[in-house]
């Protein structure tokens, strides 16, 4: 396997790594003290990650890296 093809599919297992874990860890939690709810929870920039579309393909492209390099390999 040359090192360019190891290259583009550790990138790629890496990225979609990265976007599983924004998705897993990114809720806020809880804010007991706001009972109401009329507080809003704080905005991030990562928030349109947070999308079952992204973890869907995040999640096929971790597959999918996974399995061409231990076919490649």
């Amino acid at each position: 396997m040359s090192m360019l093809i190891f290259l583009v599919i550790f990138i790629v297992f890496a990225i979609s790594a990265v976007i599983i874990l924004i998705n897993v860890m990114g809720e806020p939690g809880v804010d007991y003290w706001d009972l109401d709810g009329s507080n809003e929870p704080p905005a991030s920039r990562l928030d349109f990650l947070r999308t079952k579309t992204w973890l869907y393909g995040s999640a096929v492209a971790l597959v999918a890296s996974a399995i061409s390099y231990f076919v490649l390999r």
